[in-house]
């Protein structure tokens, strides 16, 4: 009993502190929305990955979830810091089976309109968000929604960050 009750200190302690993927920090939660069934589950995996100021993926600070929950449900714990950017969920092919995202990958479905955005200050900042527009963001991660346009927010979760397969946004 006693081992029993020092293991779940010791998992809740470890927990607390974040060092748990899904617990203790920002999250980006979602759905995978549309027609998955043709996916490989055994070689999807998801990312963080950056954005160029021209849209195109950028592999730097991506966080890596090698497994994600295909009950149509996903968790993925932001990092404390990134490089200052536009960031945006995807949904990938491991074709390489290394357990990055790379340019032999496949991407299979993003976060369509939604971005997610660090900053280092408070301010107007220049971000790519479907096109390359000023927002003005709060120091950390922002939430934004190119589709309503609303201003950039912060969150402890930014939920309804739904993976749509490619060619599939609403």
């Amino acid at each position: 009993m006693k081992k029993y009750l020092i293991a779940t200190l010791a998992a809740g302690l470890i927990a607390g502190c974040g060092l748990l993927p899904g617990i203790g920090g920002q999250q980006v939660i979602g759905m995978f929305q549309g027609d998955w069934a043709s996916v490989d589950k055994s070689k999807m995996r998801l990312a963080l990955v950056g954005l160029t100021s021209s849209g195109q993926f950028s592999y730097n600070n991506q966080l890596e979830i090698k497994d994600p929950d295909v009950t149509k449900r996903y968790v993925l714990e932001l990092p404390q810091a990134a490089e200052e950017g536009s960031y945006q969920v995807v949904a990938y092919s491991d074709e390489d089976a290394n357990g990055k995202f790379g340019s032999g990958d496949v991407v299979l479905g993003n976060t369509c309109h939604k971005y997610l955005l660090y900053s280092e200050s408070n301010g107007n900042k220049v971000f790519w968000v479907g096109t390359v527009q000023t927002l003005t963001v709060t120091k950390g991660w922002n939430g934004y929604d190119n589709k309503t346009q609303a201003a950039p927010y912060q969150a402890e979760n930014y939920e309804g960050f739904d993976l749509y397969r490619t060619g599939q946004c609403p």
